[in-house]
């Protein structure tokens, strides 16, 4: 009885030890991986939440920016972080939901990570010069159907989120439509608005200065959602093309093996973090700012979501990488 009494004494140490801890977690300076360079949105608003999240925490953390791939380099670095919540990385989620099908990448989107919470989400439309004789998108599209090849669609980059829009609608619609990539969105609008593209698909943050110039027109929101400060532009879902609509966003992820404990601890300290008005200004100002962010399963299943709708797309346009 004594020897079953000390075995069943060891075995609730062992139980407990790792509640204990994830219960007494942050002991010591949590590092952040940024899959950005300093001053992008990601960069700057990531380390925004994590300054605001330290007081609840009890401890410091530290953003360290780990740029290449779009995140992949940085992604590779969490993934053969140990589980213990004292590494983490911020980045766009087509780190998850695209590069895997563009290049080959040192992680698996969803077996290496635990996701967080989301700090963000992109904000991107389809404009065209303001003297373009299309006044919406539907103008556009019917252009396209009648004149296959005539128009066409300058990109930042292959296997964008605006390039997947317009991929999925060229399927749906049955529309001919020339895709343009250009490396970035500067060189895209430059295109544009010396009139050798006839519509652009960017971020707000590319377009949003010329549109205060009157330079060029806002036809479409590419996500589910109007864009909010240009509550008159419809969004893509709005007009019939919901499969075309793609909502990226931005993530707080740890390493697999992460407690659920210590993943919820650090959740709630993001989540208060974001909820103060300087945060709000903030990823306002870039337009990022989401109202109610996805967490824990939710954002899980969110990004699983875009992974399988981003690989379908990426596979019939044949972007994916060669095998």
């Amino acid at each position: 009885m004594r020897g079953l009494c000390l075995v069943l004494a060891v075995v609730a140490i062992l139980v407990c030890v790792p509640g204990i801890r994830a219960q007494d977690f942050p002991t010591k300076t949590i590092t952040l991986l940024i899959g950005n360079p300093p001053g992008a949105g990601t960069d700057v608003c990531s380390r925004m939440v994590v300054q605001g999240a330290r007081k609840f925490l009890g401890q410091e953390i530290t953003p360290v920016n780990k740029p290449g791939g779009g995140g992949a380099v940085a992604a590779g670095l969490l993934a053969n972080s140990k589980g213990d919540g004292y590494t983490l990385l911020a980045v766009s989620s087509p780190c998850l939901t695209c590069t895997p099908y563009l290049e080959t990448v040192p992680y698996d989107p969803f077996k290496d990570f635990v996701p967080i919470i989301q700090f963000g989400s992109f904000k991107t439309g389809i404009i065209v010069r303001a003297d373009s004789p299309f006044k919406s998108f539907k103008d556009l599209v019917e252009f396209a159907r009648k004149n296959p090849g005539k128009v066409s669609y300058g990109i930042p980059g292959i296997g964008v989120t605006t390039h997947l829009v317009m991929e999925s609608l060229m399927f749906d619609e049955k529309v001919n439509i020339a895709i343009v990539p250009f490396d970035g969105a500067v060189p895209a609008v430059t295109a544009l608005l010396g009139g050798h593209i006839t519509s652009c698909g960017i971020s707000t943050s590319g377009f949003k200065p010329h549109l205060k110039t009157g330079k060029v027109r806002v036809l479409v929101a590419t996500q589910d959602k109007r864009i909010e400060d240009l509550p008159d532009i419809p969004a893509i879902t709005e007009l019939g093309y919901a499969r075309s609509a793609f909502t990226e966003v931005y993530v707080i992820l740890a390493p697999k093996g992460t407690p659920p404990s210590v993943a919820k601890a650090l959740e709630d300290a993001f989540r208060k973090s974001m909820d103060t008005p300087e945060y709000r200004a903030l990823a306002t100002g870039f337009d990022m700012y989401t109202e109610n962010p996805l967490s824990g399963q939710k954002l899980k299943d969110h990004l699983q979501m875009g992974y399988v709708k981003n690989g379908e797309i990426i596979q019939k346009a044949n972007l994916g990488k060669s095998k």
